[in-house]
């Protein structure tokens, strides 16, 4: 690791030096000489070691060169030479600083090694951590680009109050309903830059440090330090933002940091635009979350009411539901947000996911569809296409319900597609047919009285307590519905495919103008 300026100021402030550094990062060090007065140019990435009177002849061409001088100190040479000094007195020789040099340089390459050992070894995210504070002094977080938390380290005072923080450690997150969470938008959307920087809210008590983590050019995290134990010298923000690469290095690695990946999901929106993903991909991002390909999964579409829609709204509903469902598939997609569930992690109980989302529904105007259970994630994009029809017949059927599920509507999906493709004539029992012309005539219901018969094993009992009349009147129904079109429901002789063509042509009348 290639130390700077800045990092040797704080590691040699206990011999009380003066300085004067230029507010930059990139003070890099790669090399050490003496200062040659025969010399005809300095390099900018040299450390040069002097004596403050060696400087004067070299007046007007030392312009960010890197110096460390004993003697006296003078602090209008260093502006007029826009020079980075730092200055000792006569008390130290060449040689005491040269070796107090080795020795940082020896401690930064080791802390390095070490962090890429960890790297190399694959070890999980809290042990690189923990490397980290051994010379980074303030506690970190690692958030995910939506501000919630994906590993905290390094103590907090217990006399800290920060709330920003607080809520994070104990939430999890960042709620929208935060008085700076729109300001750490705002600050992650117009500091895209790579080196970290320093934040301070008005009217609030605590400095945080930013570095925000890219992947594929795009933001997918950042690490957020809170000013408690060191003030945040420029030496400190090298560290962090050389820490800082050290992380994106490994979200390409190391399994729990996956999440962070610009790709992590990248194979879903392949499958949902119904682009071809090798199988090997999709197993091997499954796997980095524990999932396997064959597990059981339900898929959700939620959609923002058309006037209603919002980018930034969407990616606080993203940050929402991740809370709500931790081990979740959850990404913006077109209009919406796309969810994805797994039986071993959620229990697909209605009931308990109407629950879940009732908030979501009421706070952000969303409407929901929902997918019928499915075994094979490569077929996502067919249970997607499910969420759209759920929402579609749903809205169609009670536009005032906003939770909508596929299974619901498969017989009208079916009929419909069925119908447009052959026909209806081509598929509907003729007789339940001249049935059906007969109930939109008279206001009769002997289709439904027909297939609820079949539903019920031919049982006259159980068929007239389902629909609420008394035998007699079932029976008279039976016999009204043999003498109008020749079905005999009494006859036991009745073939099984006869049957199931007559339940299946009442069952797609429903569903039917």
């Amino acid at each position: 690791m290639n130390i700077n300026m800045h990092i040797l100021l704080d590691e040699l402030r206990e011999l009380n030096p003066k300085s004067y550094l230029h507010d930059s990062i990139d003070l890099t060090i790669r090399s050490m000489a003496g200062f040659d007065k025969t010399s005809d140019g300095f390099l900018k990435d040299t450390l040069y070691l002097a004596a403050t009177t060696a400087l004067a002849a070299w007046e007007g061409k030392l312009q960010d060169v890197n110096l460390i001088v004993t003697g006296a100190f003078d602090l209008d040479f260093a502006q007029r030479n826009r020079c980075n000094i730092i200055c000792f007195d006569d008390s130290l020789t060449p040689v005491e600083i040269a070796g107090h040099i080795f020795r940082i340089q020896k401690k930064y390459d080791d802390w390095n090694n070490a962090l890429l050992s960890a790297l190399i070894a694959k070890k999980p995210t809290k042990h690189l951590f923990a490397i980290a504070l051994e010379e980074i002094h303030n506690p970190m977080m690692l958030l995910g680009s939506l501000n919630t938390l994906i590993l905290a380290a390094g103590d907090i005072p217990a006399s800290c109050t920060d709330t920003l923080w607080r809520e994070l450690l104990n939430e999890g997150y960042l709620s929208y309903e935060h008085p700076l969470y729109s300001e750490l938008l705002k600050i992650a959307e117009k500091k895209p830059s790579e080196q970290p920087f320093i934040v301070k809210f008005p009217m609030h008590d605590y400095t945080y440090l930013i570095a925000n983590l890219f992947q594929s050019g795009k933001r997918c995290g950042a690490l957020h330090l809170l000013e408690v134990n060191q003030p945040f010298s420029l030496g400190q923000i090298t560290l962090v933002a050389h820490f800082r690469s050290i992380l994106e290095q490994a979200i390409k690695t190391i399994p729990d940091l996956q999440i962070l990946s610009s790709n992590a999901n990248g194979f879903v929106y392949q499958l949902l635009n119904h682009i071809y993903v090798k199988e090997s991909i999709i197993i091997n991002s499954l796997q980095a979350k524990g999932w396997k390909v064959f597990d059981e999964f339900l898929c959700l579409n939620l959609m923002q009411n058309k006037m209603q829609r919002d980018d930034t709204l969407l990616n606080i509903i993203v940050q929402e539901l991740t809370r709500v469902f931790p081990a979740a598939i959850i990404l913006n997609y077109k209009d919406g947000v796309v969810m994805i569930l797994r039986h071993a992690d959620f229990p697909f109980d209605r009931e308990d996911l109407r629950a879940r989302l009732a908030s979501f529904v009421k706070k952000f105007f969303l409407t929901i569809g929902v997918s019928s259970v499915f075994y094979d994630f490569k077929n996502l994009k067919r249970h997607y296409d499910e969420c759209s029809l759920a929402i579609k017949y749903g809205l169609a059927q009670d536009p005032t319900l906003a939770l909508h599920f596929f299974d619901d509507h498969v017989f009208r999906h079916l009929s419909r597609f069925i119908f447009v493709e052959n026909g209806k004539n081509q598929f509907i029992h003729t007789k339940v047919e001249l049935l059906h012309h007969y109930d939109l005539k008279n206001n009769t219901e002997l289709v439904k009285t027909l297939l609820t018969y079949f539903q019920f094993g031919q049982s006259k009992s159980l068929a007239a307590e389902k629909m609420h009349l008394h035998r007699n009147t079932l029976t008279y129904r039976l016999n009204s519905i043999n003498n109008l079109v020749g079905i005999d429901c009494s006859s036991r002789n009745l073939q099984e495919e006869e049957i199931f063509h007559i339940m299946l042509s009442c069952k797609f009348l429903e569903y039917i103008p």
